[in-house]
């Protein structure tokens, strides 16, 4: 998927990709995958079905 990634265009196949630790628990309970996404605060991207264009940030 092409996404943007903290302002950068990225080709991704999952958030996981683009994340800090990239070895994660993968089902939303360690909120070390959280972001924003879309303009969607405080999403869990691990549980996140990317999509072409999705916007991903980590940084205010």
């Amino acid at each position: 998927m092409k996404v943007t990634f903290n302002g950068l265009q990225r080709e991704v196949a999952h958030a996981a990709e683009l994340l800090p630790g990239r070895f994660f628990c993968g089902i939303g309970v360690c909120f070390g995958c959280v972001a924003e996404i879309n303009g969607v605060s405080e999403v869990r991207a691990c549980r996140h079905q990317l999509r072409d264009g999705d916007v991903i940030r980590t940084k205010p």
